[in-house]
């Protein structure tokens, strides 16, 4: 019934003489009465989506942005506890200028083991920097942060500290096994590469301005060379890396 005036609505329900005959005047002036006041009434509203639709529409939109943001949700303060603690010496060595609740994986590459050598940074506001390397499962850049990790080592550079430094000094750790895990300022270098004894070139990864890399050491062999590339392809600078576990040898 699309029309809405009373009168036509009372003309189309008017029973035929035989049901009006059976029907009490009082009960189908009652039945009328209650007809007109029904029309009277304004048009019902244009049916909207439930409110568990809307709920599950919303709940489909999320789930389809989860894997593009879940790498900010993590370094948004979801961090796992563990990591927290492993990188809490970032906040000590900046007398709390660096929060590790703003730490970022900023770079990543094939390490040892069929994990990665993955970068964390944060800068606090002075403009220091932190910065560790890691080696974790692989995965995308901006995937969550580790639970389970091998922090190695890092450091936290001033704003001034980092300023003009040449390409070839580096820092760096070394496990029991003799994996060495290396950086240093990029200075003039835009690329890097690993000269391993075996023939084997590696780049190095390009991170925060350091270039960083892992290789096994072994005393019986010579230490790798890394070499740094200006935009031209020239040579900046060759260093050969130390090998810790030749020195941990001598020593005793």
């Amino acid at each position: 019934m699309s029309t809405r005036d009373p009168m036509t609505v009372l003309e189309r329900i008017k029973p035929t003489a035989a049901v009006a005959d059976a029907w009490p005047p009082a009960d189908r002036a009652a039945a009328l009465e209650r007809v007109l006041a029904a029309t009277a009434t304004n048009p019902p509203a244009v049916p909207r989506p439930s409110v568990r639709r809307r709920v599950l529409v919303t709940a489909a939109l999320t789930a389809v942005l989860v894997p593009s943001g879940v790498g900010v949700a993590a370094a948004g303060g979801v961090l796992p506890e563990s990591f927290v603690r492993e990188l809490s010496w970032w906040t000590a060595e900046t007398d709390g200028g660096v929060d590790v609740q703003t730490a970022r994986r900023v770079a990543q590459a094939p390490g040892p083991d069929g994990r990665v050598l993955s970068v964390w940074a944060a800068t606090g506001k002075d403009g220091t920097v932190c910065m560790s390397p890691m080696f974790e499962a692989p995965g995308a850049l901006d995937r969550p942060a580790p639970a389970d990790f091998h922090l190695a080592g890092g450091e936290c550079p001033t704003a001034d500290q980092q300023q003009g430094q040449p390409f070839g000094t580096v820092s760096g750790s070394a496990d029991d096994r003799g994996i060495h895990t290396m950086w240093g300022p990029a200075g003039k270098a835009v690329r890097a590469d690993l000269l391993l004894p075996d023939g084997t070139v590696r780049a190095a990864v390009p991170a925060q301005g350091q270039f960083f890399l892992w290789y096994l050491a072994d005393r019986r062999v010579d230490s790798p060379v890394l070499v740094g590339y200006d935009s031209a392809g020239h040579v900046v600078a060759r260093r050969q890396l130390p090998n810790l576990v030749a020195q941990r040898h001598i020593g005793g």
